[in-house]
């Protein structure tokens, strides 16, 4: 197969959530152009003569593309979903903070007014944590795990590592997922364990140096199926 029809193609579905529909017109696509060159190589012609040919033969290819839009009665669907993925997240973000707020103001507060024992404040503060951290994360678990299966492949662009038509890529996609939620696990066990918040957040940046060595490891996903 001629990479720069592959190429031409794989740019053509950059930014078109990666349905089913639009796998198999991106398959059909794809091996219609390879049958156009192949052909005009045979003919005589360069490879730019057949690469160009090639395109000029398939006609407007918008056309095709347009037929991957969501329907009608879908969009009202996703832009629901949207609000509330937004409004979810929002809450889980103030939760948190909330959360974080009283581990520090708490015991500082009993300290400054002597209105209580320190040590139980301080043990109160840490227990509102925890029912904060359990409140947002349960949150945004369930919003993501509630996205209706028709309305998933709109919310994102495809993401620019992993071809999703391609059990590699799907595969990748899935351990993205995965790995982020075995961070928070270790950032939060951590967290707790230690009490060494000030610190633990470097966590993260080792968990980002990980995961891009992991891209780096797992190669163009794309077309390898």
């Amino acid at each position: 197969m001629n990479s720069k029809v592959k190429n031409y193609v794989d740019v053509l579905f950059n930014d078109i959530p990666m349905t089913r529909k639009a796998a198999e017109l991106k398959e059909e696509i794809l091996s219609t152009l390879s049958e156009h060159f192949e052909a005009h190589l045979a003919e005589g012609k360069s490879e730019n003569q057949a690469y160009t040919e090639s395109l000029s033969d398939m006609g407007d290819i918008d056309e095709l593309l347009e037929s991957l839009a969501p329907e009608k009665e879908l969009k009202p669907k996703i832009d629901e979903y949207r609000r509330k993925r937004a409004r979810n997240t929002a809450v889980a973000v103030m939760v948190y903070i909330i959360g974080s707020l009283c581990i520090c103001s708490i015991p500082a507060v009993s300290a400054v007014f002597n209105v209580w024992d320190p040590a139980k404040a301080a043990i109160l503060g840490f227990i509102i944590l925890l029912l904060c951290v359990a409140v947002a994360t349960g949150l945004l678990i369930y919003t993501r795990m509630s996205v209706p299966q028709d309305v998933e492949p709109f919310l994102e662009k495809k993401d620019s590592h992993f071809d999703m038509s391609t059990k590699k890529g799907r595969f990748w996609a899935s351990l993205k997922k995965l790995y982020w939620i075995v961070a928070v696990i270790i950032y939060l066990s951590i967290s707790f364990l230690t009490e060494a918040w000030y610190i633990t957040w470097l966590i993260w940046l080792v968990a980002s140096a990980v995961w891009q060595a992991l891209l780096m490891f797992s190669g163009n996903m794309e077309g390898d199926d």
